[in-house]
């Protein structure tokens, strides 16, 4: 998908930005399944249903009958395994009637009770990262990534302007932090990540909505030879300036040590 990535030193580029690919660092074997030999599959089942009255408001009672295509006979209903091969959603109201998507409006509800009406977030076009949003590279170890992509162009102006940049944030290890969102109600922290390979430069996006909160932590049975490092503690996911001012604070109290 194209987007535009802007920065205070680079300006603003065109660029797109599409899935990464992975590499499988631990083994994992194809998996088939087989009875005696024989293959099996694996398939999605109704395990219950029901039948609703358009515009009554009333869940109907069934008789099901099922016959054998090739002779007609009634085949009895504990002989059967219903397969649900297709499937679609739609909204109804309270009386069963079908609701067009337009129609719909969304209200968020809090803990205590009160409703908001609210929108879904716009697909992001834009990935802007000023400079007070360039932190220190070591803030990616507090958040789990959900999802990385990479941000790139094939238009030569674009790619050493990229370049450029990648090189002076690696020189102050440095990686950039925004917000995205893909559209609906998710939105996501994204970092910036620049990197040199094998003689080739490019910028991952990563993708995380959470971070890393240990649940065993233990106490030191002994007396710390070097100095302990603690983490900033934060509740929930922060906004970005909480980010920015927590990975600017970890990397000053490293340096002190």
């Amino acid at each position: 998908m194209p987007v535009k990535f802007v920065t205070d030193t680079m300006g603003e580029v065109e660029v797109n930005l599409k899935k990464a690919g992975n590499e499988l660092v631990v083994p994992k074997p194809e998996i088939v399944l087989k009875v005696d030999g024989k293959p099996v599959q694996e398939v999605r089942v109704v395990a219950d249903k029901r039948y609703l009255w358009r515009g009554k408001g009333v869940q109907l009672a069934t008789q099901t009958k099922l016959v054998n295509p090739q002779d007609g006979k009634e085949v009895p209903s504990h002989e059967v395994l219903e397969v649900l091969d297709r499937y679609s959603y739609k909204y109804i109201d309270e009386l069963f009637n079908e609701i067009e998507k337009k129609q719909v409006e969304y209200y968020a509800v809090y803990p205590d009770g009160k409703e908001e009406p609210v929108r879904p977030y716009e697909r992001t076009t834009v990935i802007k990262v000023p400079e007070e949003n360039w932190v220190p590279s070591v803030i990616l170890d507090e958040f789990e990534i959900e999802k990385v992509y990479e941000l790139y162009s094939t238009k030569e102006e674009v790619i050493r302007k990229l370049y450029e940049e990648a090189e002076r944030r690696l020189k102050n290890d440095q990686v950039g932090v925004a917000t995205f969102s893909f559209g609906g109600f998710e939105t996501y922290y994204i970092f910036l990540v620049p990197y040199i390979k094998e003689g080739k430069f490019g910028w991952l996006v990563k993708f995380t909505r959470r971070k890393t909160k240990p649940n065993y932590s233990m106490d030191i049975p002994v007396k710390a030879k070097i100095s302990i490092k603690e983490l900033p503690t934060v509740p929930v996911l922060p906004p970005v300036q909480v980010i920015v001012a927590s990975a600017k604070k970890k990397k000053k109290d490293e340096a002190v040590v």
